[in-house]
């Protein structure tokens, strides 16, 4: 006896070629999706396909016989599909004879190949909300930097594919491309999204810890000395010659040589360090602020920026309720010329229906008396043709003033309702005008509240930059990092301040305890600077060389995960507790799942919340809705609490590619594959704004800080930062190739990019001067 025909491999690949291409979920012809064995036996709009156990009755098998009145597959098809020959037709038909049977879903698995590391356009960026760290994603593979030094932390691996025999070096972090990452707000986790899967990296712990005393280190070529009232002096340790002497230009407190004695950094109490050239004793850097001060200014300028947006925002308020009371003013004044016309118009109707109940009254007594006067005529006696014209004559008057009254009576009746309405329509408009009034003086006193907290908050941030002035201490101690790309000082106190010795920027601020009074430091190796006092020794572990570790899926990566195909857009919640993933595949769905951050586990499933793959997610800063944009060219809200989709936003003609909230949450903006970025209002549902300039796909979005400025990257290579009305705020300078994605700090005051050259560049926003380029 023969073995049962098997679906999967028999009949499914003929299918496929020749019938799926036009029967799908997508493309679903005459109503019928041939996808599965369940929807054929479904069938479309001319019944059931498959009638199980008799093949010769099955629609599907009489349209590929040529049996049925319409010829399938059309010869004109598009999809290159062709007539099933006599050895298919018979397998179809077997099969459907056998009952139609199949082995259900299969799990797709696939055959893995290492990707090439020459593969390493960046499809995916981020950055740290204090822009410490920057992130690459380049082929399958996340390179994770140390901002201010510009220095390669590592590049991420899981081990697993180590294990697996796939790939034989460290460094790979997924099988397939990663178009996805972002950092927690803490900055010490890391998502990655790639093929049904969304990996977890924690950044290793950096708690300083006690030690063992450090070793005194050999004297170098140099040493420094102090000199006449604020100088340094170099001196050659052979001879004890001074070789020169630096300026510091006030007091100093504190003096160090690089490691390999190429730079020396002084401070004082003029509250700045100084780095000079070795050589030519040359000033190359001014350091006049530290880690604190400058994240209080940040924070400072962030307030400033969200109390100007709300100023804004009220005066548009202020101006939309005038306008409503000026347009209720014109309504109320024609309200009361058309009262004034209905009033006339009521006496000219009394006037008339009165005259027309006389006519009417008058008619129908003539009308009578001819009656009579016929009446009175004999029995046996006609009327003669005078009196029976004249009864004629008066009948036909009679009805038509009975008409004619009947008429005026309906236009009094219309005047009255006239009155009426005009009435109503006046009562109404002077109580929205009251309304309107009133909006007006409450959008006034909101926009007089919000000026004085953009007063105030001006005034706070002058302070706090101010403030940075003279933000660094009299420092007692100063050591360079081993590599020379830090500086670590201390005031003698158990605060180690950090700054970059390639940008500048103040890096970090680290309580120290157990090191008690702190008299020295050194920084010896790559493992971080040591912290002595009197009570012992402290390591503070360099930061700029933290090792990532995988710590948790979400996903399997298989068949079996619950995310479909590539994760194209990872998004964390205000709160940080959950990650929005959003996925789908291309041409069939577009999927978002959701997923607490504390256990990996699934809280949510949105199937098919967008008819094609969902490219790109943004939380409300609320947390309560979350937007999403797709390849369905649609920009979808969704209520978190309840699952729903709230609303619908249409216009772009291609994917969307970028989407986010202003930090007030009114507005929201849409950027795509159709080189426009479109503008909403959250609080009306209505577009604001269309913005165009952009000759190539508007690959990402997102709005700096709390501010109105969003930073944008397209395929021409620029990196624009627009206001919520379209105009420019700034072009910053030095990308080229096509641009794929970008990041910004919490601030909005770093922002981060990456292209198809590979190369992350790294801006500081308020200067648009680059501060960082890593190249692949």
């Amino acid at each position: 006896m023969a073995a049962p025909i098997n679906y999967e491999k028999e009949v499914l690949p003929f299918l496929k070629d020749n019938c799926i291409a036009c029967h799908n979920k997508t493309t679903t012809k005459a109503g019928l999706n041939m996808e599965t064995p369940e929807l054929m036996v479904k069938g479309g709009e001319s019944g059931k396909g498959i009638e199980a156990g008799a093949g010769a009755k099955s629609l599907i098998y009489q349209a590929a016989a040529g049996d049925w009145d319409s010829e399938m597959p059309p010869k004109t098809n598009k999809v290159g599909a062709m007539a099933l020959d006599e050895k298919e037709l018979a397998l179809l038909r077997t099969w459907i004879d056998e009952g139609a049977h199949h082995a259900g879903r299969q799990e797709k698995v696939i055959a893995w190949e290492p990707l090439s590391a020459a593969f390493a356009p960046i499809f995916a960026s981020g950055v740290t909300a204090d822009g410490s760290y920057a992130a690459a994603a380049r082929g399958n593979q996340v390179s994770v930097y140390h901002v201010p030094t510009g220095t390669l932390v590592t590049r991420l691996t899981d081990e697993g594919l180590m294990k697996s025999g796939l790939y034989k070096k460290p460094g790979v972090a997924h099988r397939d491309i990663v178009p996805s990452l972002t950092f927690t707000a803490d900055g010490q986790r890391l998502l990655t999204g790639s093929y049904r899967e969304v990996k977890l990296w924690k950044r290793a712990d950096a708690t300083p810890r006690v030690v063992p005393a450090p070793k005194t280190a050999a004297g170098g070529k140099f040493k420094l000395a102090a000199g006449v009232a604020d100088a340094v002096s170099l001196v050659e340790q052979a001879t004890g010659k001074v070789l020169r002497e630096l300026k510091h230009g006030g007091a100093v407190s504190a003096m160090v040589l690089s490691p390999d004695e190429q730079r020396i950094a002084t401070a004082g109490a003029d509250h700045k360090i100084k780095i000079w050239e070795t050589a030519t004793g040359k000033m190359m850097l001014e350091i006049t602020s530290d880690e604190d001060a400058d994240r209080l200014f940040a924070e400072k300028s962030d307030a400033h920026a969200r109390a100007s947006v709300e100023v804004v925002w009220q005066n548009e308020m202020i101006k939309k309720a005038e306008k409503d009371v000026t347009d209720l003013a014109a309504r109320l004044k024609k309200a009361n010329e058309l009262a004034d016309l209905a009033k006339k118009a009521l006496e000219d109707k009394r006037k008339d229906s009165k005259a027309k109940e006389d006519a009417k009254a008058a008619a129908e007594k003539a009308a009578q008396e001819v009656d009579a006067e016929i009446a009175k005529l004999p029995v046996d006696k006609k009327p003669d043709e005078g009196l029976t014209k004249k009864q004629t004559e008066a009948l036909a008057k009679a009805e038509k003033a009975v008409s004619d009254a009947k008429t005026a009576q309906e236009g009094l009746k219309r005047a009255e309702e006239a009155i009426t309405d005009t009435a109503d329509e006046i009562k109404v408009v002077t109580e929205a005008s009251a309304k309107a009034a009133q909006a007006v003086k409450a959008t006034q006193n909101a926009s007089g509240l919000a000026k004085k907290a953009q007063d105030a908050a001006a005034a706070a941030k002058t302070e706090a930059d101010k403030a940075r002035a003279s933000a660094i201490p009299a420092l007692k101690a100063l050591a360079f990092s081993s590599d020379g790309t830090q500086l670590a000082a201390s005031d003698g106190g158990n605060v180690v301040r950090f700054w970059s010795m390639v940008t500048g920027r103040a890096v970090r601020s680290v309580t120290v305890s157990d090191a008690g009074v702190i008299a020295s430091l050194v920084w010896p190796s790559d493992e971080g600077c040591l912290v002595t006092g009197d009570k012992g020794s402290v390591l503070i572990p360099d930061v700029s060389r933290s090792g990532w570790t995988l710590e948790r899926m979400f996903g399997t990566g298989d068949g079996k995960s619950p995310i479909t195909d590539r994760v194209n857009a990872l998004a964390l919640s205000p709160d940080g507790r959950t990650v929005a993933v959003g996925s789908g595949e291309p041409s069939r769905s577009g999927d978002i799942t959701l997923w607490d951050m504390a256990s990996g586990k699934m809280t949510a499933h949105y199937d098919e919340r967008h008819l094609d793959a969902v490219l790109s997610l943004d939380f409300s800063p609320d947390g309560k809705h979350l937007a999403s944009g797709g390849a369905d060219k649609a920009v979808r809200i969704t209520e978190v609490s309840s699952g729903k989709m709230v609303k619908l936003f249409e216009g772009h003609i291609h994917h969307v590619l970028g989407v986010s909230w202003r930090a007030d949450g009114r507005v929201l903006s849409s950027s795509g594959a159709d080189n426009v970025v479109k503008v909403w209002d959250w609080t009306t549902g209505e577009r604001r704004k269309n913005v165009d300039g952009w000759d190539k796909e508007v690959t990402a979005l997102r709005y700096l800080g709390g501010g109105d400025a969003a930073a944008t990257t397209s395929g021409d290579g620029k990196v624009r930062l627009i206001d919520s009305n379209g105009a420019q705020v700034k072009l910053l300078e030095g990308a080229k190739d096509f641009m794929n994605t970008l990041s910004a700090t919490k601030a909005g005051d770093v922002l981060v990019a990456g292209g198809e050259d590979g190369v992350l560049h790294v801006w500081e926003v308020g200067t648009g001067r680059v501060i960082g380029k890593f190249g692949k």
